[in-house]
């Protein structure tokens, strides 16, 4: 019994005494920011930052486009569209994904989404064989463009529409 005992006490004191391996290369590294120091004289005040956030810009130095997007991002909301193509053929594979952010109210989404999916595939098939050898930057304004319209049309929303192609 005596044995028993003593192998246990040695054993639980080795463990004690062993280092932690990291699972992972990142889970023991520290993370210490780099702090720019100012270029100022050590007598010459330091700029009033009361209010303000160092990452926060001005609206002058935001580009126009950024602020229309998000202007209209507030007001009709964000419509992902996802599609998964065989690489080679570029034929549609399986169903497509549907994100919304502030489009649709809760009674009226499935109906929607349903109009939506129906129209998304219907332009990537019809562009697709309209213009097989197109480049997918064009080929994401055309279904972009058709989406903007259907829904205008439709619904009477502009929202933000960002299509996906991911090819499988």
């Amino acid at each position: 019994m005596h044995d028993f005992f003593t192998e246990l006490d040695s054993d639980i004191t080795s463990t004690k005494k062993m280092t932690h391996t990291p699972k992972t290369p990142w889970e023991n590294t520290k993370i210490i920011p780099s702090i720019p120091k100012p270029h100022t004289h050590p007598h010459q005040k330091r700029p009033e930052t009361k209010g303000k956030s160092f990452t926060q810009k001005s609206n002058s130095t935001i580009p126009n486009h950024v602020n229309e997007m998000r202007a209209q991002m507030m007001t009709a909301g964000v419509v992902t569209i996802v599609f998964k193509a065989d690489e080679k053929t570029r034929a549609l594979l399986g169903h497509l994904k549907l994100e919304t952010r502030g489009f649709v109210y809760m009674e009226e989404v499935r109906e929607i989404h349903k109009m939506i999916i129906k129209k998304a595939r219907a332009s990537y098939e019809d562009t697709l064989k309209d213009i097989p050898d197109i480049e997918e930057k064009d080929f994401l304004k055309i279904i972009r463009r058709d989406m903007e319209i259907f829904l205008t049309s439709k619904i009477g929303r502009n929202p933000v529409i960002i299509p996906i192609i991911i090819y499988v």
